[in-house]
């Protein structure tokens, strides 16, 4: 896979990680982003089925939207919701290329027809038409690249490692786990477009290690059985961009969460003060909740 040079990545997105707004903003974009791939391709694919196939097109088809926008220096939010529309379809299908599962383009239009209606009434030859168009746009600015390196390998020598020092499957399970969460968020931002897969699976156990108290992993041990050439410091510059990704994006589902439950008490709230008999109502319980609601 061809990476972003240093100058693509201090012109592009330091800027965007240089304060907590900037940052913020992009990464909520980029969920946005993350979110709309994933309703579009579980039209395509079941997603409890095809889990390992589901998440490679997800990945995939994310790097190529994120390269795209990086490499042409568009900015999002100036892009109609029907121009990102086209891009997320037309990614999807590079993505299932790439994964050796190429999908009938009209069997695609008709999956995604529903999404297009919302914008625009297209038919299904048009949005065929759309997709295939994008395409050769998105291939030429990617150069033709359409491999994608992401980090599993290590995790199947970590399970050994952990194993070889007397670690049962309970540990195994969560720190595999554990890791595996942390390099699938670590996709909301384009960092696999500048560290390689060995340097972001390498930060994402090293932020296990500090998260978790995992003192039974020796990172340079890891190293020396991957046999892979790893710098430190850049595995430790690329774990403090992922511990950043996990702090905001739970920050921004616990505020979801309330927003969410604020909605089902006021709901209840009302619900109860529209009942005709009032003796019936419990004022202390609502007082409680309305203050949990602050």
């Amino acid at each position: 896979m061809t990476y972003l040079t240093k100058e693509d990545w201090t012109n592009n997105l330091v800027p965007k990680f240089s304060d907590d707004k900037s940052f913020t903003e992009h990464l909520k974009q980029n969920i946005r982003t993350h979110n709309n791939l994933i309703k579009l391709i579980s039209k395509i694919i079941s997603k409890n089925t095809e889990k390992k196939f589901f998440q490679k097109i997800l990945i995939s088809s994310m790097i190529y939207y994120q390269k795209y926008i990086i490499l042409n220096n568009i900015i999002e939010k100036d892009l109609s919701p029907l121009n990102k529309l086209i891009l997320y379809c037309t990614c999807i299908f590079i993505a299932s290329k790439e994964a050796n599962q190429l999908f009938n383009i009209k069997i695609l239009g008709e999956k995604f027809q529903p999404f297009f209606k919302r914008l625009k009434n297209f038919d299904v030859d048009q949005i065929q038409n759309l997709i295939i168009e994008k395409e050769f746009d998105i291939l030429l600015s990617i150069e033709f690249d359409i491999s994608i390196d992401w980090p599993k390998g290590i995790l199947k020598i970590l399970k050994l490692y952990l194993q070889n020092i007397g670690k049962g499957n309970e540990i195994i399970n969560f720190v595999i786990n554990n890791i595996n969460k942390n390099i699938n968020d670590s996709i909301l931002l384009p960092l696999c477009l500048y560290y390689t897969p060995n340097e972001i699976v390498f930060s994402c156990i090293l932020l296990a290690q500090q998260m978790h108290k995992f003192d039974f992993i020796n990172l340079n041990d890891l190293i020396k059985l991957s046999k892979s050439n790893i710098d430190k410091n850049t595995v430790k510059e690329c774990s403090l961009y992922i511990s950043k990704i996990i702090k905001y994006k739970d920050i921004f589902e616990h505020n979801s969460q309330v927003l969410s439950n604020k909605s089902d008490i006021n709901d209840k709230i009302n619900n109860n003060c529209l009942k005709k008999d009032q003796d019936n109502l419990n004022f202390r319980n609502i007082a409680i909740i309305k203050t949990n609601t602050n």
